[in-house]
């Protein structure tokens, strides 16, 4: 009798400890948005070193932004917020974050020179883009919307884009939104949160 209920109460403690540590991850690792369940998805797209797809960064949290090289403003800014939150990200995470640039400017933005501009801001960042098919399809998944001139007398022409900067969890889902005007600390601590830490 001693002995069964020995067994019983260990089996208790047992669900006990589960328990509390399945009620632990889940505050670590917020739930999504139901808003943002169907946003995003995967893509093929070039960098300066060949073909890159969303999935080759499972096990990772990211960030992503879409914009355009030539932008005046906001996308320095947000390319600044980004690269400030990665570098809050402890020494253990570092390999563990990563940043994607989309250029949906394909006609000034070659990979190679996405690749120089990204890298000013974060060496760790990665700048891609697609060719305009690839990036209408994109755009439809991630709910981007954005406006490219047709035709230009120049090369000064402004295009117009959304400025969400999507936070990806390991899974390569979407979890938050943010903008340029988000904080680098709230950035990195939901970055933190994601990675379990």
């Amino acid at each position: 009798m001693q002995a069964w209920k020995t067994g019983l109460a260990a089996l208790l403690m047992l669900g006990c400890i589960v328990g509390a540590a399945g009620l632990y991850a889940q505050r670590l690792q917020p739930s999504i948005p139901a808003y943002l369940a169907r946003m995003g998805g995967d893509f093929a797209l070039q960098s300066a070193t060949g073909t890159v797809h969303l999935h080759d960064f499972r096990g990772k949290v990211g960030l992503l932004y879409f914009g355009y090289s030539h932008c005046p403003d906001v996308c320095p800014a947000a390319l600044g917020v980004m690269a400030r939150a990665m570098r809050q990200m402890p020494q253990a995470l570092a390999d563990r974050v990563y940043a994607l640039f989309v250029s949906i400017d394909p006609r000034r933005d070659t990979p190679a020179h996405l690749q120089r501009y990204v890298s000013f801001f974060d060496p760790r960042m990665t700048g891609v883009t697609g060719t305009p098919q690839q990036l209408a399809a994109l755009a439809a998944d991630w709910r981007l919307e954005y406006v490219v001139p047709k035709a230009a007398a120049d090369s000064q022409y402004t295009v117009s884009h959304s400025n969400f900067i999507y936070l990806i969890n390991a899974q390569g889902q979407v979890v938050a939104l943010f903008d340029e005007k988000t904080s680098p600390d709230a950035m990195a601590s939901l970055m933190r949160r994601w990675l379990g830490r």
